[in-house]
C-alpha cells in the first residue's frame, strides 16, 4: 500500500492533485435517484476521490453514493457512505470525486472515519 506519485497521470490524462493509496475493499455505487447498487472494487483512494473498477457505465458528472465496506477489529461489518460525481471513465475504470473532500473540518470526515483513519495511516508512512 504505497502512495502513487503525484506526478503520475491518470488514465484520463490529468495530473493527480493528491497522493492515491491502494486499498483492497468492496464498494457499492448507487446513481442518485436510483435504487440499484452496482458492485465495484477500489483501485486507489485520496482525500478528494476514489478510482474504482466498475462494470457499469456512468454519465459524466453523474452524482452517486459510494458505500465502502470494512471489517472492524471485532469482526463486524462497517459501511461508510459518501456522495461523489463521475469525473472520468476508461473501460471498467471510473474516477469519482467526493462532493466534500476528506480534509480537516469537513463534514465528510464524520461520515467516513474508517476511510480517514486509513488515509492518515498511509500519509504517516504506516
Amino acid at each position: 500500500m504505497v502512495p502513487t506519485p503525484r506526478s503520475e497521470r491518470t488514465m484520463a490524462g490529468e495530473q493527480r492533485l493528491m497522493p492515491r493509496f491502494h486499498l483492497l475493499t468492496r464498494v457499492d455505487i448507487a446513481v442518485a435517484g436510483g435504487g440499484d447498487f452496482y458492485w465495484g472494487s477500489v483501485r486507489n483512494l485520496s482525500r478528494t476521490g476514489v478510482a474504482v473498477v466498475l462494470k457499469h457505465n456512468l454519465m459524466r458528472n453523474e452524482r452517486v453514493t459510494i458505500r465502502f465496506h470494512f471489517r472492524s477489529l471485532d469482526g463486524r461489518e462497517v459501511i461508510e457512505e459518501l456522495i461523489a460525481k463521475d469525473i472520468w471513465q476508461c473501460g471498467d475504470n471510473t474516477g469519482l470525486e467526493f462532493e466534500t473532500p476528506l480534509t480537516a473540518g469537513s463534514p465528510a470526515v464524520q461520515k467516513a472515519r474508517y476511510l480517514v483513519t486509513h488515509l492518515e495511516a498511509k500519509e504517516a508512512g504506516h
